[in-house]
């Protein structure tokens, strides 16, 4: 795979995106600002060094504010993966997720033209043309940010704002598990940043049901020793949760902040740490299993598909709190309401 020591990096994924056929660009399903920022990146480079047309594809829904915001203030554009040919004319490339991963609509049996993931790797990709992981870097948008600069490119100021809001969002302003590497990435890219549109993006408007989700988080949370856990039931966005766990674990009395909830189909967990001596990606896959869960040092998630009877989603939410309090050494049996 590639790495940031290799040189000609952006020649290689060059290659790889000169696929004869139409090009899609995949992030997974309900993309976050790193995702949305790398899929915008990619498209760029391939607009402007190779004047290629691509698509990106949504799989899922864009429900955050802040990434709704992207959308309309950086101008990005976004088709429903349900009107794109996965055929062996369609080049795929694959951002900030990896083939056979529950949390994209690459279907079975198609392999990407390119992977472009900042998480760890789940399997060794055989055959796919352009392979970048760096498991080592905070965000995705920092590889991305890498590319344009070999490109010797003038970064494009939407591109840019959304590549250094992508990395923001990822490592909360360089906070969480952000690297050199990430810092130098913010820093090239932060003078050539739209300032009013990213404060619009930082501050966008949220609706009545942005606030019942803290209110719920609070509401519903159990502190278990050094553990805080929300049940938040049925939400309006995949997203909700993971809001909810960032926002527990500011909690002085936690180490650890879990949100669960059903959205759809499935039930989504996110888990947050601020200790250092365990990492939330080796405590997830115990939870929910290697294959559904993905994660790094301080930050973790996945989701577990559910059966057809709504009666059973509580119980499987319950069981999923469980597993979580048991992997990490925390009796269920006694938790004290935050509320």
């Amino acid at each position: 795979m590639a790495t940031a020591a290799n040189r000609g990096v952006l020649t290689s994924l060059l290659q790889a995106l000169a696929h004869p056929g139409p090009l899609v660009i995949l992030p997974h399903d309900n993309p976050d600002p790193d995702a949305l920022a790398s899929a915008a990146a990619v498209k760029h480079l391939a607009a402007t060094l190779l004047e290629r047309d691509a698509h990106i594809a949504l799989g899922g829904i864009v429900g955050r504010a802040e990434n709704r915001a992207m959308l309309t203030y950086l101008n990005i554009t976004l088709v429903p993966v349900s009107e794109v040919r996965f055929n062996g004319e369609t080049g795929v490339v694959l951002v900030d997720t990896q083939p056979g991963r529950p949390n994209n609509s690459l279907p079975d049996g198609v392999t990407p033209v390119a992977v472009i993931d900042h998480h760890p790797a789940y399997a060794s990709y055989a055959g796919v043309p352009f392979l970048d992981l760096r498991e080592e870097y905070g965000a995705t948008s920092t590889m991305l940010t890498e590319y344009l600069r070999e490109s010797k490119l003038v970064p494009e100021p939407k591109i840019a704002t959304a590549l250094f809001y992508g990395i923001a969002a990822e490592t909360q302003d360089l906070g969480r598990e952000a690297t050199a590497a990430d810092i130098e990435a913010s820093h090239f890219l932060y003078p050539y940043t739209n300032k009013r549109r990213l404060a619009k993006i930082e501050n966008a408007r949220v609706p009545r049901e942005y606030f019942r989700i803290f209110r719920d988080g609070i509401d519903h949370a159990t502190l278990y020793d050094k553990v805080i856990v929300s049940m938040l039931g049925e939400v309006k966005y995949p997203d909700m949760v993971a809001e909810a766990a960032d926002f527990l674990l500011r909690l002085d009395q936690a180490e650890w902040a879990a949100a669960i909830g059903v959205f759809g189909d499935a039930a989504h967990c996110s888990l947050r740490t601020a200790a250092r001596d365990t990492t939330a990606g080796v405590i997830r896959p115990r939870v929910l299993g290697r294959r559904i869960a993905g994660g790094h040092d301080m930050i973790a998630g996945g989701r577990v598909p559910l059966g057809p009877d709504p009666a059973e989603h509580v119980k499987a939410a319950c069981e999923l709190r469980t597993r979580l309090l048991r992997a990490l050494g925390v009796s269920p049996d006694h938790g004290k309401p935050l509320a």
